[in-house]
């Protein structure tokens, strides 16, 4: 699991990097231009290896994995910009309740620590998103606590696509993964206007790349067994929370600093 783990560091570092620019970058800039420097670091990469593409059937699960990155993604920068990137990301992580179930529907049995962790881990993510004194009357933070969960719908679907595309050929399942994605924010860049160069500044690519190390590192380790590499990768806001307290020295309120520490628990019942 040296490859998920992995993951989880570079999805934490990345996360940690677009929620701190989410406080004075427009979300769409943040999404649109780290989505076409993913695309151009995987072309480059593609050039180098000069391996011509598979032609497999299941490479299309590789477009529907694209297609729901995409706005998971922006879901999560959004939930971000509204809240607390150190409660965000632990209810976005919860998205490996969506491969666990998938396993089950393909054989696999959970255990009693699992079963566990599925519990505590929808604890978690309601203690995470509890409305606290002032909070509540906030629609921006209200709209941050339905945001994260739509999220972890979204990452959960993109784990299993690309774990399945990925069946066919590790690389370019990422591959056409991330060109899917890169077309879709050049779609949405040229419909908003917003074809500039800030949208490729330095800490913007650098999510990118990020993100697309993440993303290798996953398929690897998804290729010997999806549900623990989904899991011990979703433990990325472990890195975000200690990130966000060490450099911004950002406090949680007790109920959700209760809940993320829930959340991180189940996570790692579920990788056991």
């Amino acid at each position: 699991m040296t490859a998920a783990a992995g993951a989880a560091v570079a999805w934490g570092v990345s996360d940690f990097l677009a929620g701190v620019l989410a406080r004075r970058t427009p979300v769409l800039t943040i999404l649109i231009g780290s989505k076409i420097a993913a695309m151009l670091l995987v072309l480059v990469v593609a050039a180098v290896r000069a391996v011509p593409p598979v032609r497999d059937e299941r490479l299309w699960l590789a477009v529907a994995a694209g297609l729901a990155g995409l706005p998971a993604m922006g879901l999560l920068y959004r939930a971000m910009r509204d809240g607390s990137p150190a409660v965000v990301a632990p209810v976005a992580a919860i998205a490996a309740l969506v491969p666990a179930g998938w396993g089950l529907l393909h054989g696999e049995r959970l255990g009693a620590l699992a079963g566990l962790g599925v519990a505590t881990g929808l604890a978690g993510v309601t203690m995470a998103s509890w409305p606290v004194a002032g909070a509540a009357l906030c629609p921006r933070r209200r709209a941050a606590s339905l945001c994260a969960p739509a999220a972890a719908l979204g990452f959960g679907a993109y784990f299993v696509l690309l774990h399945e595309a990925g069946e066919a050929d590790q690389f370019w399942a990422l591959a056409v993964t991330r060109i899917t994605e890169g077309v879709g924010a050049l779609l949405l860049a040229v419909a908003l206007r917003r074809c500039d160069r800030t949208l490729l500044r330095a800490p913007i690519v650098v999510v990118g790349a990020s993100d697309v190390l993440a993303d290798a590192a996953f398929v690897v380790a998804a290729a010997a067994a999806l549900t623990p590499a989904s899991v011990v990768a979703s433990l990325y806001p472990a890195v975000t929370l200690l990130l966000n307290r060490s450099v911004l020295r950002e406090r949680l309120h007790t109920v959700h600093l209760y809940g993320v520490v829930t959340a991180l628990f189940a996570v790692a019942c579920l990788a056991r």
